[in-house]
């Protein structure tokens, strides 16, 4: 397992050794030792699940957010396989759930699993490279490499004993849902019309130019934007024009 990280964490100091073998992390959890706590998101890796409660873990499912994994009071783990790292490399994603977890936990770690190799085979490798030092450096995330799900395993539950056991840590779990951009709040704000998905909603924005012109158009100049047909421009209108159900009458 390889660490990377720009400063000690109170807890995990970055020459922390994580030399366990498969064979000791089952030891240990078999001689009566401490059984460290751990929150999962749900839709986390169930092999991950399976292998931290087999190292000894006691695993508990809940909708996180963010983070994948809780091991401690302020201390968050986000985990991503490698390809579907670097795909949130290259549609913004990473940066956007790195911000929010060093916003919610006072220290946090991004876990890297699977082959480091796939990184030789990138048209822009540099792009990998900067995307981990931006995390690094903007929001002190500390970047763990694991080999695969076993592995990401051991180093949970290494994390979670160390930070549990020895510094008498809590686990305290956070949330923080997602912020929308403004983008992202007038896109939905435009689906909110019948028959209206986000390929709708964004050619109707980028004819119109805002919300409120979207709202004010006629059903003529709805019916100007491309792929929207007469149904779908008559439900809008009546959706916009309809009384509120119970008003009184003036």
């Amino acid at each position: 397992i390889l660490v990377m990280g720009s400063r000690s964490y109170r807890g995990l100091p970055l020459d922390f050794k994580l030399g366990l073998t498969n064979l000791e992390v089952r030891a240990s959890a078999l001689s009566g030792e401490f059984k460290p706590i751990i929150f999962a998101d749900v839709r986390e890796s169930m092999d991950v699940k399976d292998y931290m409660r087999e190292f000894g873990c006691e695993v508990v499912e809940k909708t996180l957010a963010p983070a994948d994994y809780v091991v401690a009071e302020n201390y968050a783990v986000e985990r991503k396989e490698i390809h579907d790292f670097l795909r949130s490399v290259f549609d913004g994603r990473l940066f956007e759930q790195a911000e929010r977890l060093a916003e919610t936990y006072e220290n946090a770690c991004l876990v890297v699993e699977g082959d480091i190799n796939a990184v030789k085979f990138m048209q822009t490798p540099q792009a990998f490279w900067s995307a981990l030092a931006k995390v690094m450096a903007d929001h002190n995330i500390a970047v763990v490499f694991t080999p695969d799900e076993k592995h990401t395993a051991m180093f949970l539950y290494a994390l979670a004993k160390k930070l549990q056991e020895e510094e008498r840590r809590k686990v305290i779990v956070k949330h923080k849902p997602k912020a929308y951009t403004l983008k992202e709040r007038q896109l939905l704000a435009v689906q909110s019309l019948p028959k209206v998905g986000p390929e709708r909603a964004e050619a109707l924005l980028r004819r119109f130019g805002s919300v409120r012109r979207v709202f004010q158009a006629t059903k003529r100049e709805l019916l100007s934007v491309k792929g929207l047909g007469e149904k779908t421009a008559q439900a809008i209108i009546e959706f916009l024009d309809t009384k509120y159900p119970g008003l009184e009458e003036p």
